[in-house]
């Protein structure tokens, strides 16, 4: 078992921005070098794993950052889909199994990279997906609408660990 200090030297915060001992980590190689090795234990701890050295991170809300989101054709079916711009540099498509939620304040959320790690909308991009914002008054329901796909969105849920937000 690995022992963790209490107070991890590297932070995300909120809004993506990552820090070393409370400094801005600037440089933008290291951070991308840093989200290509972040892992989770099976604690839900968050912590960068490079061969035989770890190192737990603190993350505030979510470890990644949605920057931007376009709407684009599906590289899977050809049909018009979500894409979104994610903090690491990468571009997915939101997964339409999986629901998008809102958390405190109406802050947007949904899992990426396969479903392992949950994304933070950032501002812009909640403005950006809110665009195709639909209500179903039959079900109750607010749904982001892209031609014939509907992605839900599910209102705020408490995880077990006591978190609102993330999964």
């Amino acid at each position: 078992m690995i022992e963790f200090d209490i107070d991890p030297a590297i932070r995300i915060d909120a809004e993506g921005t990552w820090y070393f001992h409370a400094e801005e980590m600037t440089r933008q190689d290291i951070v991308q070098y840093f989200y290509q090795h972040l892992k989770r234990d099976s604690n839900g701890n968050y912590l960068i794993e490079i061969e035989n050295d770890r190192c737990r991170v603190s993350v505030e809300d979510a470890p990644y950052l949605i920057k931007s989101v376009c709407i684009n054709s599906s590289r899977y079916d050809g049909k018009l889909c979500i894409e979104l711009l994610l903090s690491d540099g990468s571009r997915e498509e939101l997964n339409h199994d999986t629901p998008l939620w809102a958390g405190d304040d109406n802050i947007m959320y949904c899992k990426v990279k396969r479903g392992e790690y949950t994304a933070r909308f950032s501002r812009s991009a909640y403005y950006q997906l809110c665009e195709n914002a639909v209500y179903d008054q039959e079900r109750g329901q607010y749904f982001i609408n892209v031609i014939d796909r509907l992605y839900p969105i599910e209102s705020l849920k408490k995880t077990l660990n006591g978190g609102s937000n993330v999964r």
